[in-house]
């Protein structure tokens, strides 16, 4: 949408809310005009957001999210997908905003609903839905998340994509284009991945998908779309170039020069540094996946301080792996567990001189915090009857880890995420703090850290 006129839509969304509030307000028995709030109150949302209001966005989604959640229990059917597209709908405006810890967890949740809703059939009518979120997601965990989840949901979203070719090509082709371009989305996700972690033969089969599904949606002629179709055909065109295809290399990039010289050359520069061929160190770069993290940790701190536990968390994207999410890292039983272990590594190796531990930190705290996260939204007995202990080493570890990312490059708006996760944490440890010195402590740390990074 252009954004001159999403503002000139905003205001006359603000008031068909004023209005459907009136109505729910009348007969607050009234299922429909709550189904008509709710759809008022994302399509707000969706406005806002294009518009440049992030914040206000946040708070129609979250609006909406609740009118949902309301009729879902009373019992209103087919809600639990429009709460789905709410969280990954706010999950990329936190994106936008920085906010990449909340965004992660929001999108974890959508993903979770629809597996929950069975849409992982193929058979599903959701099955498409799953897909499109499925791209998002990739598209969150790639800048906030790890790499490995980032690529197993991309290349999920692809196989769900293929599978359903043949419905989207004889469907509308507005929804084939919708879907067309989250499908190209998540083919250049899962390309970029696969060639930076070693994997050719799989980077060149899905960019073969990112380079034939870019022409599709360049036929729009939109700027956007042709952008997007130029770096597509230049990664291609060079990782078949290092596949010894010389020939064929040559075409894509040839493709790509004449439709514009100068994003080819802002995308090889891209390429080259996604590959590492834009520098002449030799200087191992920080960790982007898990698995590399805990790898990290067990030089740095020692084998045996990372336990086989953890280790069996790590997978290889290539092997049909299906964690797409943190969520599934683990059993939600076993998570709070678990998450205390991660949450220890990452405490130490802020302690460790590598200059690279505190970005390996960064992302096991990130993890834990996801695990933990997950449980205490699932309701896991141990988060319910045992907060005094999991809940203190959540903030421990939260204690320690903001500061980190508050001084490390780009990290301030994590910091102040994280700030806002420990301030309901602090929230729930106050009762104990009542009983217990050390709880009491520990939350006198929590709120002064929180009151001075959300004053």
């Amino acid at each position: 949408m252009i954004a001159g006129r999403s503002v000139d839509a905003v205001p006359f969304q603000q008031e068909a809310r004023r209005l459907m509030y009136l109505l729910v307000g009348r007969d607050h028995d009234d299922r429909e005009a709550k189904r008509m709030l709710g759809s008022v109150l994302y399509g707000l949302g969706s406005t806002l957001a294009s518009a440049g209001q992030p914040d206000e966005s946040l708070a129609a989604l979250t609006e909406c999210a609740g009118v949902y959640e309301e009729l879902g229990e009373l019992g209103e059917p087919e809600m639990r997908p429009l709460v789905a597209d709410v969280h990954v709908r706010k999950a990329l405006v936190l994106a936008d905003l920085g906010r990449g810890v909340s965004a992660v967890i929001e999108a974890d949740q959508a993903v979770m609903t629809y597996l929950e809703l069975g849409a992982g059939s193929s058979d599903s009518p959701l099955c498409l839905d799953l897909a499109r979120v499925l791209s998002l997601n990739a598209s969150v965990l790639y800048d906030y998340g790890d790499r490995d989840l980032a690529v197993c949901s991309a290349d999920w979203a692809v196989r769900f994509y293929l599978s359903q070719a043949e419905a989207l090509n004889e469907g509308p082709q507005t929804e084939a284009f919708v879907h067309g371009r989250y499908l190209r989305g998540s083919a250049g996700i899962a390309a970029r991945v696969h060639i930076q972690q070693g994997r050719p033969e799989i980077a060149l089969a899905v960019g073969a998908t990112e380079v034939h599904t870019a022409r599709a949606m360049a036929l729009t002629n939109a700027p956007g779309d042709l952008a997007h179709l130029v770096n597509a055909l230049v990664h291609h065109g060079l990782n078949l170039r290092e596949a010894g295809r010389g020939d064929e290399a040559g075409e894509f990039i040839g493709e790509a020069r004449e439709l514009d010289p100068l994003t080819t050359a802002e995308a090889t520069r891209a390429w080259q540094s996604l590959t590492g061929q834009d520098t002449g160190s030799a200087e191992r770069s920080p960790s982007t996946t898990f698995a590399a993290a805990l790898a990290a940790a067990a030089r740095r701190l020692g084998d045996d301080r990372v336990p086989s536990v953890l280790r069996d968390l790590a997978f290889d994207p290539a092997d049909g792996a299906t964690t797409m999410v943190p969520s599934l890292r683990c059993e939600k039983q076993t998570a709070p567990a678990v998450a205390t272990l991660l949450a220890g590594l990452a405490v130490d190796l802020l302690d460790d001189p590598d200059p690279h531990s505190a970005r390996d930190a960064g992302l096991l705290g990130r993890e834990a915090h996801y695990l933990f996260a997950a449980a205490s939204r699932a309701q896991v007995l141990s988060m319910r009857y045992q907060f005094h202990d999991f809940g203190a080493t959540w903030a421990r570890m939260l204690l320690a880890l903001i500061p980190a990312f508050e001084t490390g490059p780009g990290g301030a708006v994590i910091a102040t995420d994280l700030a806002g996760w420990l301030a309901g944490i602090t929230l729930r440890l106050q009762p104990f703090a009542l009983v217990d010195q050390v709880s009491g402590r520990l939350v006198e740390e929590c709120n002064a850290l929180v009151e001075r990074l959300l004053p």
